[in-house]
């Protein structure tokens, strides 16, 4: 490919010489033609003001022209003749003027007998050989009595043109040579992030994970490439090791339930065949077996939510955060209500962030979930959302009002802070979520997130899904989630949002 880049490149920059070189060349021959017409016309103007065609022109006169004339053609080589109105030589630089002319010279003759100039020659090439005929007419009173015509020979027009050509080639053979090793060198340059894109693809391509393009030079859209080349191939690693890390949590985790089932099946088969069983035993069993079932079945509900978090998303806009908490609140109320639980809101009533409200969502019902399954009666689950300020001092918290738990209100009636100041003056969103459960370990809040975890002192049932699927779908979008100890205890699940792209 390289070959034939450099080939097309070197062809193009040969048009572009060419196309130079041969509008140079012309000029070259056409300047020296029209250079060489001009002299030759000034010189026949001084021989036509001294030409003595007068009557009583006396022999001096006459003499002094032939001696001009004789020297002129001695000097330059040029022969000059004056011819009268019958085409007759009249004068001349040497003895024998010949009457016998050829077509060159009969031409311009008659252009000047008929009181006209001869023509402005075309070009004068190297290779020509043929003297170039030049004629005036000389006019005493108005009338034309004659003409003076010129034979010069081209040699030395045609040697300086060929002078003059040699050297306007030789520059063009070294342009030449720089354009051959300027398209090699722009062609490499070209090339370049295309090799090691093709080098990065074939190593993952023969099970290289973690092979990735190296940064180097090359057009800006090729570079912008093996960017975007790397981060797709981040993405397909953390793909495949999230797969990998997938299957086998989930082998491990549904090898004890399932374990779990086929023994109490088991004796349970053998209950129901040994005499004296008691019905009471055979159902504790039965009971046991559908408790096992349903936990492996919630199990595997939750491995398809996280492999269906993990496979699909939309894009992230811009969207108010605080508005997918509220209507996600309005949501969890019925639950809190059954559990008499208290939902808090607290923070600002808007709040931008760049996220996708689906992802979000999701992410947020996982962590409120959680938060209501391990949150005793009577207890409160506070959900603060504000924006990270940067500029601004914080303003001052008003109280928290419960939205939902034992006596509230059906209706939201949401706590605000003061708006917000009008522009993006904030660095993104967080929406922190705590209970007053039991919390989680100093030494376990690290693992709180991972997947099929769950608390050793965990009394509540569940899969270990839950916190990985919110983390999942908050990171989708560079997010954050953090998990740590509340204040007062329980557990505390920040989440942070990105700003919405744009001037600060």
């Amino acid at each position: 490919m390289r070959t034939r880049l450099s080939a097309l490149l070197l062809l193009l920059m040969g048009v572009v010489l060419a196309s130079l070189g041969v509008p140079l060349m012309t000029g070259i021959a056409s300047d020296e033609a029209r250079t060489m017409h001009t002299d030759r016309m000034a010189d026949l103007s001084l021989f036509v003001s001294t030409v003595p065609f007068a009557p009583d022109a006396g022999a001096v006169e006459v003499q002094a022209l032939e001696r001009d004339l004789s020297r002129y053609e001695e000097l330059y080589g040029i022969s000059v003749t004056v011819y009268d109105a019958a085409r007759r030589p009249r004068f001349s630089g040497h003895d024998d003027p010949t009457t016998e002319l050829d077509p060159a010279e009969d031409a311009a003759l008659d252009t000047a007998l008929s009181g006209r100039l001869t023509e402005v020659w075309d070009q004068i090439q190297p290779w020509d050989d043929e003297p170039l005929v030049a004629a005036q007419p000389v006019v005493r009173d108005g009338d034309v009595v004659g003409a003076v015509v010129s034979v010069s020979p081209v040699e030395r027009a045609a040697n300086r043109v060929l002078q003059r050509w040699s050297i306007l080639l030789a520059l063009e053979l070294v342009a030449m040579i720089g354009a051959v090793a300027l398209a090699d060198r722009l062609a490499r340059w070209l090339l370049k992030p295309v090799e090691r894109l093709d080098e990065a693809a074939h190593q993952i391509s023969a099970g290289d994970l973690s092979a990735r393009v190296p940064t180097g030079s090359g057009p800006p859209e090729l570079r912008r490439l093996e960017t975007s080349f790397n981060e797709m191939a981040v993405h397909v690693q953390g793909a495949v090791e999230a797969q990998r890390a997938f299957v086998a949590d989930a082998s491990h985790q549904l090898r004890n339930p399932l374990a779990a089932l086929l023994m109490r099946l088991e004796a349970l088969n053998l209950a129901a065949g040994m005499p004296g069983t008691s019905a009471a035993r055979q159902t504790e069993a039965m009971e046991r077996a559908l408790a096992d079932g349903k936990h492996l079945a919630g199990t595997l509900d939750r491995m398809l939510a996280l492999a269906t978090v993990e496979n699909a998303g939309a894009p992230a806009v811009p969207l108010d955060a605080a508005a997918v908490v509220d209507e996600r609140l309005a949501f969890w109320m019925v639950v809190a209500d059954r559990r008499d639980i208290h939902l808090v809101r607290r923070g600002v009533a808007h709040a931008r962030a760049q996220h996708d409200a689906g992802a979000l969502a999701g992410a947020l019902d996982a962590v409120l979930d959680n938060a209501l399954k391990y949150s005793p009666e009577g207890g409160t689950v506070t959900v603060d959302v504000r924006p990270v300020t940067l500029f601004l001092p914080t303003p001052p918290e008003p109280p928290p009002v419960p939205l939902g738990g034992p006596g509230s209100s059906s209706v939201l009636a949401l706590v605000t802070d003061p708006p917000n100041p009008p522009g993006p003056m904030d660095d993104g969103v967080l929406v922190t979520v705590t209970d007053d459960g039991p919390g989680v370990a100093t030494e376990d809040l690290p693992r709180v997130s991972d997947r099929f975890w769950r608390s050793q002192d965990a009394e509540q049932e569940g899969t270990g899904l839950g916190m990985s699927i919110a983390k999942t779908l908050v990171e989708r979008h560079d997010g954050t989630m953090e998990v740590d100890t509340g204040e007062e205890g329980g557990l505390r699940v920040t989440l942070w949002l990105p700003p919405v792209p744009g001037p600060r």
